[in-house]
């Protein structure tokens, strides 16, 4: 289940990295990890192994996105990402490609 993605990805703050989106079970693993020692608890442990568990096959992909997002908002880490307009994100014009190729 390595590609496990998140229906919604998560985006949570990091010190060292601003704002991180975590789109599939593997990004929430390596946030677990990099999470400090000294500042894990139950919460993070019951994260950690809904996130393992599917990335094994042995829970569903929404547990682990669930059982992370929990424990991000309990640390206060979930970061609140508006989400763009479909019109931003939309299909690529297909003559945009041809125009800039016959420009050069």
């Amino acid at each position: 289940m390595e590609g496990a993605t998140f229906k919604q990805p998560v985006f949570v703050r990091d010190d060292g990295y601003g704002v991180q989106k975590i789109g599939c079970v593997m990004d929430a693993i390596e946030f677990l990890e990099e999470w400090p020692v000294e500042r894990r608890g139950l919460l993070h442990a019951a994260a950690s192994d809904a996130c393992y568990s599917a990335y094994d096959g042995r829970k569903s992909v929404e547990a682990a996105n669930k059982a992370f997002t929990t424990w991000a908002r309990r640390v206060g880490v979930i970061e609140d990402v508006p989400v763009a307009p479909p019109w931003m994100t939309g299909p690529k014009i297909g003559n945009a490609d041809h125009l800039m190729e016959s420009d050069g």
